[in-house]
């Protein structure tokens, strides 16, 4: 009888582990079905039984292969709590999470501590998390995560939620471009070109189209792109990207692999209107600042122009050549040839050659960052011909 207690009160304490094993919070990296079949029970023990100590934690931090670790834990995070093995403490002694190596565990619903919990995943390559717990904890881990550019499965969000995290995003990366303004207002000043306008954003097409500026009911209509990258997806604004998908030659549409990337800037004055907190206009002034031209296409374009803009670099190429591989450079081919044309004018034969080396150079690094190419017209090549027969042979 004594030993049928015995039995009993086990199975009740195994009963009870368990549902509160079940009730934990946690975050898991999601498996493919093949990898969680082939990993046996023999496996998963060996794995908790491989838990490394706080001090071989730091040794696979400094790795630098995230991915081959399942251990690893950013020192950011280290640095806020007390580990003993696998388990972690806040600063009071309170537990925190538990480390499982394949998963995170925790009995709280903290916001810091799940912003720990997404930078540990971040940090060992999970690109798409499996949460579990309870709603609270849920829906702040799905709302950090993909603002981290994580994958999120075990919670589905409202309508409003979504709207909210579009939000959210929008507001950083609004904060993020306030920040860098001067730096930009600076370097317009001074003639020099802005990092940001050379930059390709390479990624997943999303959704686009007009919607009020950074999605803010109070401010004017815009136009709005939004793409997955290996980043995170990121909402690019700008009125000029419906011209520039509207005269896009590869005709991107939703789900294609994309590049954008402005390509220069217009002066334009417009009105910068100034609301209080219940959204009501109290002042608008005229504000000078500048609309940026856009390029987009599908990926390979791209890929084709930086092959193309090669050619043209290469002298040792003869025009002929480089029209039969990339035949929309044959318009570029004439415009060197006028420039060449042109520096028949100057005395200096290095100078001659320093012109037309320019020439080249700017035409390339424009088809390269895949503005538009200038076209071939019949009028054009008789009157380049024209000039070529009444000319002397160039020197350049």
């Amino acid at each position: 009888m004594a030993d049928d207690e015995k039995n009993e009160g086990a199975r009740g304490r195994a009963r009870r582990t368990s549902v509160r094993e079940e009730a934990e919070n946690s975050i898991a990296p999601q498996r493919r079905r093949a990898a969680a079949r082939s990993a046996g029970p023999a496996e998963r023990y060996a794995e908790r039984r491989s838990a490394p100590s706080a001090s071989a934690s730091s040794e696979k931090v400094d790795s630098g292969k995230p991915e081959s670790d399942p251990w690893t834990v950013p020192a950011s995070v280290r640095d806020r709590f007390r580990q003993d093995g696998n388990r972690f403490y806040f600063a009071d002694g309170a537990p925190a999470f538990r480390d499982h190596g394949r998963r995170l565990t925790t009995a709280s619903e903290n916001t810091a501590l799940i912003g720990s919990l997404i930078e540990i995943a971040q940090a060992r390559g999970w690109e798409e998390i499996r949460i579990a717990g309870t709603e609270t904890f849920r829906k702040e881990a799905w709302s950090q995560a993909r603002r981290a550019g994580l994958a999120v499965r075990g919670y589905r969000p409202s309508k409003d939620e979504r709207a909210d995290l579009a939000r959210s995003r929008d507001r950083s990366e609004e904060a993020r471009e306030e920040r860098e303004a001067p730096a930009r207002a600076a370097a317009v000043a001074s003639g020099v070109a802005e990092s940001a306008r050379d930059e390709l954003i390479v990624g997943k097409l999303v959704d686009h189209g007009r919607e009020a500026y950074k999605f803010d009911p109070h401010r004017e209509m815009s136009y709005f792109v939004r793409v997955k990258t290996a980043e995170g997806q990121r909402t690019i604004w700008g009125k000029d990207l419906a011209r520039a998908l509207t005269d896009s030659l590869t005709r991107p549409q939703v789900g294609d692999e994309v590049g954008l990337r402005a390509v220069g800037a217009d002066p334009v004055t417009v009105k910068r209107r100034e609301r209080d907190g219940e959204g009501r206009l109290v002042k608008e002034s005229d504000l000078s600042t500048h609309r940026n031209r856009w390029v987009i296409e599908k990926r390979e374009f791209f890929e084709s122009r930086r092959e193309a803009a090669q050619v043209l670099r290469d002298t040792s190429i003869a025009p002929h050549v480089g029209v039969r591989s990339h035949p929309e450079l044959a318009g570029t081919y004439l415009n060197l040839h006028a420039a060449k044309i042109a520096a028949r004018r100057i005395r200096d034969p290095e100078d001659q050659q320093k012109f037309v080396s320019m020439v080249r150079g700017a035409l390339a690094d424009a088809i390269a960052r895949g503005e538009p190419l200038t076209p071939v017209r019949l009028r054009e090549r008789r009157a380049e011909r024209a000039q070529s027969e009444r000319d002397p042979p160039a020197r350049a």
